[in-house]
């Protein structure tokens, strides 16, 4: 009589398929005893019965139609009752090494396969329940399990932080603090060679903010979607939790400003500076009125000679409302840089921006800035429905408490355009060192800048370029 093997092991670790091998051989000598000729042997290496995956050799195996069928166990042809029935209906015997022979074609033999199958069935759904409460519990003690993210290391049992790694992450994490934008960060992650999380060759916006936003750099563990706990105190943490929760009000806001889709801003001053031409007109209190137009950045338009030849003037910045202020871009740009790097490395340059205890200041700022982050991710919370109006309102009553009491210990705020390490002798290698975002973000923030007219043909006149320190 001709039969069939069919062997599966549900999760083979060394790649070798070993356990499958032995099954086969024990099954060869079952056939060998029984006086069957094995015609075809089936097995499906590191595939569970019940994870719901199609078992190719399995489904070819009931397609062949086999006179009779020799496995190891029951539970390793099937452990589902639907996979039960389809053997069932090929009408064949079945017959195990270890529990001998199943005939399917007699009501009574389909009425113990049915018996066996439903126990199985049923051990492997408690054991999956079983799984799934140990994977909360992992979670809620701040156990990590499964492989380590972005940022973290393996030193055997141990999850440790990688240092270089989890520079790269806080840094990043500064520049987004300070308003820089996450394709100008990737952008100069990729100049400087610093490898990716996964496989991909170069960093992207998407990648750079899944990473920002995951919850355990703060320490916290997450299960289906949902923050269950802590890691415990002693445990690393790329980041605090406060920064956390300001790093995802800032890239999960709406309203946060982002670049527009194409290049990133190449010049300093283009749709910052003013135009200063006076109009003609007066305000309410006798004071000329200014154009006020923005000035864009212009290539430089061709002119002709004396000579009747044509040469091409340098990029300009140009009012785009009036289009009678022009001035060169090189020229203006060196103007408000060395006015505001100037000031910045002067030895009293921090007194621009602070008063009092400088540590308590900058304490008190993020503690606002942390807090005001929590009252924006209950709102959304709320939103999601998430928590119900009752605890948005326990929520936000205890933070704007907290709130008030940050607020009282705060005399004065840096600007949070300004790096810290921006003040001081260093700030021209500094300066230099920013990518253009954070440069326009720090004259946007020290200064206004704005160009007034001069006569045709004169020289350039640095006093055309009226800075002026915003207060």
């Amino acid at each position: 009589m001709d039969c069939v093997i069919y062997s599966r092991v549900s999760l083979d670790r060394t790649g070798e398929a070993l356990a499958v091998a032995r099954q086969e051989q024990e099954c060869r000598a079952l056939a060998e005893r029984l006086g069957f000729n094995v015609v075809a042997v089936y097995s499906d290496n590191d595939i569970s019965a019940t994870s719901g995956k199609v078992r190719p050799c399995f489904e070819t195996m009931l397609k062949a139609n086999p006179t009779a069928i020799i496995a190891w166990h029951q539970d390793r042809l099937l452990r589902l009752t639907r996979d039960l029935e389809r053997v069932i209906a090929l009408n064949v015997p079945v017959y195990t090494v270890t529990a001998g022979t199943l005939d399917l074609t007699t009501p009574a033999g389909r009425a113990v396969a049915r018996t066996v199958a439903a126990w199985s069935q049923y051990e492997g759904e408690q054991k999956a329940t079983r799984q799934v409460s140990a994977n909360v519990q992992r979670a809620v003690n701040g156990v990590h399990t499964g492989r380590v993210g972005y940022g973290y290391r393996r030193e055997g049992t141990a999850v440790v932080l990688d240092d270089t790694e989890a520079a790269t992450i806080r840094a990043a994490v500064r520049r987004v603090l300070h308003g820089e934008s996450l394709r100008a960060i990737c952008k100069d992650l990729d100049a400087r060679a610093i490898p990716t999380p996964g496989r991909g060759a170069q960093w992207n916006s998407t990648t750079l903010k899944q990473l920002l936003l995951r919850p355990s750099l703060a320490g916290l563990t997450v299960h289906r979607g949902q923050v269950v706990g802590r890691t415990p105190d002693l445990s690393p943490r790329v980041i605090d939790e406060d920064t956390h929760e300001r790093l995802k009000a800032a890239l999960t806001d709406p309203l946060r400003r982002t670049a527009p889709v194409g290049r990133a801003p190449k010049y300093l001053l283009g749709g910052i500076a003013r135009c200063g031409r006076p109009t003609g007109a007066l305000d309410d209190e006798g004071e000329p009125l200014l154009c006020g137009g923005v000035m864009v950045r212009a290539v430089g338009r061709k002119t002709t000679t004396k000579t009747g030849g044509t040469k091409r003037q340098p990029p300009s910045y140009v009012c785009s409302e009036c289009y009678r202020v022009r001035r060169i871009q090189d020229l203006v740009d060196r103007v408000v840089e060395g006015i505001v790097v100037g000031r910045l490395e002067m030895p009293d340059a921090a007194q621009l921006f602070a008063t009092g205890d400088p540590v308590a200041l900058q304490e008190a700022r993020d503690s606002i800035e942390a807090i005001d982050a929590r009252l924006a991710n209950a709102a959304d919370m709320f939103a999601a429905g998430t928590i119900d109006a009752a605890q948005l309102t326990r929520i936000t009553e205890r933070l704007r408490r907290d709130r008030a009491q940050a607020a009282s210990a705060l005399d004065a705020a840096l600007p949070p355009a300004i790096p810290a390490d921006l003040v001081g002798a260093n700030a021209r290698p500094v300066w230099d060192g920013l990518s253009m975002d954070v440069k326009r973000a720090v004259v946007e923030t020290l200064v206004t800048v704005t160009i007034l007219p001069s006569g045709s043909g004169t020289a350039f006149d640095p006093d055309t370029v009226q800075v002026v320190w915003r207060s």
